[in-house]
């Protein structure tokens, strides 16, 4: 029996999270290695890795609860010839599953144009448009409902509960800005702009709310060029970043630092809001620390990062892990060199110091 009412519990939340119709909408993932899946983080990023790439990302949250969450991300985008202009597009599933399959299925198709522009001699800024759309599907005949149990465990019969449809489709717009230069970042986001409803039954509405990111970043070099003599300027660098970012009622924080000191990737994060009031007045509001390695294999960047909770859940509980992976192309291999044959300093910095993580 403690399995059934704990069974019910959870589906209780998925109920409240994914049906309700005044008070509670929809939220996005979370990724910890924001910068692995640089179109989910921010539309302008669109093209600003100096030429084409590839990202494929996995995340698995909470893997010790019954009911887990975990998103699938595969993402492109190259800058065009002229270095103005950017393409990309992504794919994203998020899954939350329990043992019997998935309870809720969120699928993601969208495409990315962006444009960049010249402000100085050392600085760029980018601008990204992202428009799709979602389908959002429930599981609901495998939840298992109040009236489904009774003193003797489950009664086989079903539920007397029910909804409209199990899926709906609906687009998605979203936009973003980033101005950088040679070592530094600051970028703003905003996903769901049109807020589309994503609710399941025919009357009421369930909007999933705006998200806001924001980015920064500042890039310290470890090796410098002495006239010409450093082969690589971008082989060796200690990144400090930070990343908000707000959806309805929630917001959190993440501070961090990455060493890139070819070939090997190593960063440390903080996710919490230690200056926001907490439910429980005697706690701070912690979430996780973030523990992130990587290797880089020429064109190849591997990745893997772990979630260890300290907001209340124990280790076994709310542990999660990420992995990615990007490949860098190179559409573009004689453009550096033609650019610095004619000195053409007329178009834009088409390479954005953000990490790969």
């Amino acid at each position: 029996m403690n399995k059934l009412y704990l069974q019910y519990g959870l589906t209780c939340l998925v109920v409240l999270f994914c049906l309700a119709t005044n008070n509670v909408s929809g939220q996005d993932a979370q990724l910890s290695q924001y910068y692995a899946a640089p179109l989910y983080l921010n539309p302008a990023l669109v093209g600003t890795s100096g030429d084409g790439r590839a990202n494929i990302n996995y995340r698995n949250q909470w893997v010790g609860v019954p009911s887990n969450y975990m998103t699938f991300i595969g993402g492109f985008d190259t800058p065009l010839a002229n270095r103005h202009l950017s393409v990309g597009g992504q794919i994203q599933q998020d899954i939350m599953a329990q043992k019997n399959g998935a309870v809720v299925d969120r699928l993601v198709f969208n495409a990315t144009g962006g444009y960049k522009v010249k402000v100085s001699k050392d600085y760029t800024l980018s601008f990204g448009l992202q428009i799709g759309f979602e389908q959002s599907s429930l599981g609901f005949y495998k939840l298992l409902f109040g009236d489904q149990i009774d003193d003797d465990g489950q009664t086989g019969n079903p539920t007397q509960d029910r909804v409209d449809r199990e899926s709906n489709i609906y687009p998605d717009f979203s936009a973003g800005t980033l101005f950088y230069g040679k070592d530094m970042w600051f970028g703003l986001s905003v996903y769901h702009i049109n807020q589309p409803s994503i609710t399941k039954f025919n009357q009421g509405t369930d909007y999933l709310p705006l998200r806001f990111s924001l980015q920064a970043g500042y890039r310290i070099p470890l090796t410098y060029r002495w006239h010409g003599s450093v082969a690589n300027f971008d082989d060796k660098f200690v990144s400090f970043m930070m990343h908000y970012q707000s959806q309805g009622k929630q917001d959190q924080l993440s501070t961090g630092v990455n060493l890139d000191y070819h070939p090997i990737v190593f960063g440390v994060w903080y996710r919490g809001l230690i200056l926001k009031d907490n439910e429980d007045p005697s706690t701070f509001n912690h979430d996780a620390i973030v523990i992130m390695s990587g290797v880089k294999l020429k064109k190849l960047i591997l990745g893997y990062s772990f979630d260890m909770p300290i907001g209340g859940l124990r280790m076994s509980e709310g542990n999660s892990h990420e992995i990615s992976f990007r490949y860098q192309f190179n559409f573009y291999p004689n453009y550096r060199k033609k650019k610095k044959k004619s000195n053409n300093s007329n178009g834009p910095t088409d390479k954005c110091p953000t990490p790969s993580l």
